[in-house]
């Protein structure tokens, strides 16, 4: 699983380095020889998202924003890390059905925008789907589960069962096809956003991490 994922993850870095500004896309090189206590990291999530996330199913269509919590929690644990940008395949159907075509369209289209009910500008909903890559190859995705849970009709999970790792549940496989914050940047992120500046700061906060804990190795 590991060793066929990580093929796919490097194949989606230089695809996305070749697209979008490579200073965006952080080269993080998968090491599977590193131990990763995931129970302790599924804990560490539920416990943060429990401070604002008060019923799962609030979790599907916001893979966006949860992938930014869950990158500032591993920053806490001091885990390095990427974010990832594809689709899952679950059993015979994708999940956003995401292509390079696709995607292609999407950056070229850059961000757009539309306004809430409150009159604040946000940005039109984006087709991709978002995870996190581990720098041993393991994955965190915050909302897949919530999501498969929800198209059931089923009560919502509680927050320790929705963090998906590879190994917890069968029939699921991540396809990345971007990697860093090429995507977020061309797609999701504008001054007129009000996510604008958490993203931002979000980018800067994660470059300096990342190199803090490479050289001090």
């Amino acid at each position: 699983m590991f060793n066929d994922y990580a093929k796919q993850f490097y194949a989606a870095q230089d695809w996305t380095n070749k697209h979008t500004d490579p200073q965006l896309n952080y080269p993080l090189k998968i090491d599977d020889r590193l131990e990763i206590d995931m129970d302790q990291v599924v804990s560490a999530l539920a416990e943060d998202f429990s401070d604002f996330v008060k019923s799962t199913d609030i979790l599907p269509g916001n893979c966006f924003p949860a992938i930014r919590e869950v990158s500032y929690v591993l920053f806490d644990l001091k885990i390095r890390h990427v974010v990832t940008i594809g689709d899952v395949q679950i059993q015979d159907d994708l999940y956003v059905g995401m292509s390079k075509q696709k995607l292609k369209k999407e950056l070229r289209e850059g961000y757009k925008i539309k306004f809430n009910d409150s009159g604040e500008p946000v940005g039109v909903p984006a087709d991709a789907h978002a995870w996190i890559t581990l720098e041993n190859g393991q994955i965190i995705d915050a909302t897949i589960l919530a999501s498969m849970n929800r198209r059931e009709a089923r009560e919502a999970l509680n927050l320790r069962d929705c963090f998906y790792y590879f190994g917890r549940a069968k029939d699921i496989y991540h396809i990345p096809l971007m990697t860093g914050f090429g995507y977020y940047s061309r797609v999701l992120t504008d001054p007129r956003d009000s996510f604008y500046e958490i993203y931002k700061n979000w980018y800067s906060t994660h470059f300096g991490f990342m190199e803090r804990q490479r050289l001090m190795r």
